[in-house]
């Protein structure tokens, strides 16, 4: 198979909540469980600073790791971003968020992803997480 190919992923929601409230929902552990869908996670949110995220998916436990690039309250969190789904390569993820009437539009770019079955499920895995995301907070 070749795996050389790579695609990027983009979803974009406004979401009824101010750009600071967005920022603190993305990186705080307890609300990431509960919108993000995870059985276990660890987060050091700070630049450098490392993260496992255990998400159960299809009937089983898909372990999700990285580490944060930038952190720029409240407009910007980077992290990198492993999985089964990116076969263990470092791909990146960026969140940007900027206000909106309503509330903050958020958009998340997810570079450098396998063009495998795997990576290509990224983009419907992002637009549910956003989604959920955005339930959770409005």
């Amino acid at each position: 198979m070749n795996t050389a190919n790579t695609l990027n992923v983009n979803v974009s929601r406004l979401i009824r909540a101010a750009p600071e409230e967005v920022y603190r929902a993305w990186l705080d552990p307890e609300r990431l469980q509960r919108w993000f869908g995870t059985t276990r996670q660890i987060v050091n949110a700070k630049v450098d600073g490392l993260f496992f995220l255990a998400m159960e998916h299809q009937g089983r436990i898909w372990p999700h790791y990285g580490r944060y690039l930038r952190l720029e309250k409240p407009r910007l969190v980077e992290f990198t971003w492993m999985s089964e789904g990116t076969e263990g390569r470092e791909t990146v993820v960026t969140i940007e968020m900027t206000a909106r009437e309503g509330g903050t539009q958020l958009t998340l770019t997810h570079t450098g992803i396998p063009d495998t079955k795997l990576g290509r499920g990224h983009q419907e895995g992002w637009t549910a997480i956003v989604a959920e995301f955005a339930k959770a907070l409005e």
